[in-house]
Formats: C-alpha cells, structure tokens, sequence
C-alpha cells in the first residue's frame, strides 16, 4: 500500500508536470506574431485597376492557400486591386478587410497593433519587401519585379522579439 501510494504520487506530479509544459507551449505559441505580404493579384492595365481574370483566380487561390491556417486579420492597401484580391480571403475567414495607407505603414506600428495574432496584409511590389525588412531589422530583400506575383514573405516574431522572415513562392497551378 506504501508503495502504491508512493507511485500515486510520482504519477500525479508528472502529470502535473506535462501539463504545464503544454500550458506553457500554448502560450508560448499564442505569443508568436505572423505577417504574410503578399502583393496584390494580376491585374489590368490603368492608374487604379481592377483585377483581371487570372488575378481573380489568384485571389480565390488564396482562400485554399490560408484555408487551414488562422488568420486574425487581413489586411489591404487603398487601392482596388489590393481590396479585391484580399476580400475572398476576408469572406472566407469572416473578418473585415482593414485598409491601411501605404505611405505611413511601418513595421514598428503593424508590430505594436498586431502582436501575438497572424495577420495577412496585401500590398504592392514595392512595399512587402520593406515591411518584411522593418520587422526583422535587416534589409534582406529587395523589391519584388514588376511581373512577379508568384512570391510572398512571411515574419514570425517571437514573445522575445526575435524576428525570422522568409521569402516565399506560390505553388499555385498555372492558370
């Protein structure tokens, strides 16, 4: 009987033991902040364009894409391209698409709004990049080509501040 009740023991604080590790795992990835940039979908010709039709495709395609992952936010610049390529995901997800301006838009303040939740904010060619390196402090990429939109950057950020960004491409069938 002593040693049952010894082993009882033992058990029980292991036990204990795991669930907190599994606590502290919880928290700690409820801690990670994610942004993806993605530029807007293919899109007409003009000042402020629609998508066309394989823009359209694309920005279905990332509903599939985001379709097992949680996303908090989505996030568009003003303009009508970036908004149509981010509503399907937007619908999808329920959420509102929040429209942010290009010109004021800095790391430092998607950081302070946006920690701790995954947040996919579609831009231009030439303001992913630079969001991707204000979040990592580095300037490890450059702009995106005018013709690529195959191409995306993901930052995850720590409850530390460590930063990891990534360059990644679509593996999206050709349409």
């Amino acid at each position: 009987m002593k040693y049952f009740l010894y082993l009882l023991i033992v058990l029980s604080t292991i036990a204990c033991g795991n669930s907190q590790e599994n606590d502290q795992k919880e928290n700690k990835e409820s801690d990670l902040t994610t942004f993806y940039f993605l530029r807007h979908a293919e899109k007409q010709a003009g000042n402020d364009p629609e998508l066309n039709e394989k823009g359209e495709k694309r920005a279905e395609q990332w509903v599939e894409y985001f379709f097992l992952k949680d996303v908090d936010h989505v996030m568009s610049s003003d303009f009508k391209r970036t908004k149509a390529t981010a509503a399907p995901l937007a619908q999808s997800k329920k959420l509102d698409v929040e429209t942010y301006d290009v010109r004021s838009l800095d790391g430092d303040q998607l950081l302070e709004k946006y920690r701790g939740k995954t947040v996919v904010l579609f831009g231009h060619s030439n303001t992913i990049g630079t969001y991707a390196n204000q979040l990592q402090n580095d300037e490890k990429f450059d702009d995106l080509n005018e013709s690529d939109y195959d191409h995306f950057y993901m930052v995850t950020i720590d409850s530390n501040g460590n930063a990891r960004a990534v360059k990644e491409e679509t593996d999206f069938m050709e349409f």
